[in-house]
């Protein structure tokens, strides 16, 4: 892979535009809040941006298997730069607006509905199959770093040159990624659109071929009861707890979540180092068992013992924080390479962008859901006792998930339902 300029052009491009979009992600939230000092909004402006791309991932995975993945890639990063720089020039003269920055956002996610599926499904086409484990860490690497170099830039771009530099910077990123995406050598079969009747028969066919492959839906199953438990306590539990209930400044909260990033940047380097020719399921089911003992060493540290054994905001709980943190995020890259890598080789090409899209949807349209429901219940209850409780149902489909993964990739009947 040392030599596969297409895939560093496609890496290098990725880089760019992730770090220019965490960016802008922390600058935002600022914005709207000093804006206008509403919640209400910034919920809203968060709905704008997740939810057309999940209503239209579907439509974007039957686009990537007729289109050119990767002028989809092009024209949707140099799409969203212009519309991002023109919300630069508008907050540089003082006319950005509130509904104009929704409009545009609205506009940005429907381009990111298009990228989401193509870009995932052109990766196993530009490496060596041998190559992919190491490829997909990479990435995994990849969006880690930007994770933490965008936000923390973000804060203090915000603060020195305002939201129109933000802007600037991402939408700079973006069609940088664009032209670094151009002269990616790819080749794939296209076809064109007859009808609006052929676009439901791929979506037809695209999920028949999910619902047909018996690992593949064993996998979004997966992910999906995982996501709908655990993915709101990261979110919504863990930063409740740090902040409320220890009671860690923002700069402490910071370091914290940082943590779990490095963890996560980690992981990735050492797959890609040492373990990308090792078996891909052993590998995950490590992951996932490894993972799960470390959540719960972390939720036994927000129980009310250990908080006052250990203080609550003190140094020593910091510190235990950070090392339980940045080993799981060490695991969790040991979780999610493996299970990228599994789908990309179980989707051929011609079906693989319709795949990614019902992986997205599938695993991610039951989060608000979850991020509500978190809301309320810490309201009510005690944070350690959910948080426990989360623990507990996802360390269950944990178990019944490697018992039964190992089952059908022992049976050589992952190509089959059931």
């Amino acid at each position: 892979m040392r030599q596969n300029r297409n895939f560093w052009l496609y890496a290098l491009g990725r880089l760019v535009s992730l770090v220019g979009t965490g960016i802008q992600d922390v600058a935002i939230p600022l914005f709207i809040l000093d804006l206008t000092g509403s919640g209400t909004i910034m919920g809203s402006f968060m709905i704008v941006t997740m939810v057309p791309r999940l209503v239209l991932y579907p439509l974007g995975g039957v686009v990537g298997d007729r289109v050119s993945r990767k002028w989809i890639m092009v024209w949707t990063d140099y799409g969203r730069g212009l519309v991002i720089l023109l919300l630069a020039i508008l907050a540089y003269r003082g006319d950005l607006t509130v509904s104009g920055l929704f409009i545009a956002q609205f506009t940005v996610s429907l381009m990111s509905a298009l990228f989401g599926p193509a870009t995932e499904a052109m990766l196993p086409d530009i490496v060596e199959d041998d190559e992919l484990t190491r490829a997909t860490s990479t990435m995994g690497g990849i969006n880690g770093v930007s994770m933490i170099v965008g936000p923390a830039l973000g804060g203090v771009i915000y603060g020195l040159g305002g939201i129109e530099l933000a802007f600037l910077l991402n939408g700079v990123s973006f069609i940088a990624s664009g032209f670094s995406e151009m002269f990616i050598s790819y080749h794939q079969v296209t076809r064109r659109f007859e009808s609006a009747r052929a676009v439901i028969s791929d979506l037809r066919e695209g999920f028949g071929f999910v619902r047909n492959t018996r690992a593949i839906m064993v996998l979004i199953a997966f992910a999906l009861l995982v996501n709908a438990f655990s993915h709101p306590l990261f979110a919504v539990g863990i930063p409740y707890i740090l902040r409320v209930v220890i009671g860690f400044s923002p700069r402490e909260f910071g370091i914290v979540q940082a943590s779990f990033m490095g963890g996560l940047v980690l992981g990735n380097i050492i797959i890609a180092t040492f373990l990308a020719k090792r078996n891909v399921q052993d590998m995950l089911n490590r992951g996932l068992l490894a993972a799960m003992v470390m959540m719960f060493v972390t939720v036994a540290l927000f129980f009310p013992i250990s908080l006052e054994t250990l203080g609550y905001a003190s140094l020593t709980m910091l510190v235990a924080l950070v090392v339980t943190f940045l080993l799981t995020g060490i695991f969790e890259a040991f979780i999610n390479t493996p299970i990228n890598v599994e789908m990309q080789r179980l989707a051929p090409t011609e079906y693989r962008a319709r795949v990614f899209a019902v992986l997205g949807v599938g695993t991610q349209g039951v989060v608000p859901i979850g991020f509500g429901v978190m809301g309320l219940a810490l309201d009510i209850f005690p944070a350690h006792l959910i948080a426990l409780g989360v623990t507990v149902a996802s360390a269950t489909i944990v178990v019944v998930f490697v018992v039964k993964y190992s089952k059908i990739v022992s049976s050589g009947l992952t190509n089959q339902a059931g």
